[in-house]
């Protein structure tokens, strides 16, 4: 799986415009992927989903096949 990428190669404070620019030419760059399904997870390291094994991040969809995921939503 690919992994994010930084400019300069470490993680610092970009705002969004240097963020597209970095993105649209560096994939992954800066986005946060799925280690289930590789897909963009839609969210950063301060909101990830990552299971209590550790696995993650996780995308939304793939979260919600979890067990993990199904035993909360019965509570």
């Amino acid at each position: 799986m690919s992994q994010n990428t930084w400019p300069g190669g470490f993680r610092h404070p970009m705002d969004q415009s240097q963020h597209e620019r970095w993105n649209s030419s560096n994939w992954p760059g800066t986005r946060q992927i799925c280690c289930r399904c590789e897909g963009e997870t839609d969210r950063c390291e301060e909101d990830e989903i990552v299971l209590e094994s550790g696995e993650g991040p996780l995308c939304a969809d793939c979260w919600h096949e979890t067990d993990e995921y199904k035993r909360e939503t019965q509570r």
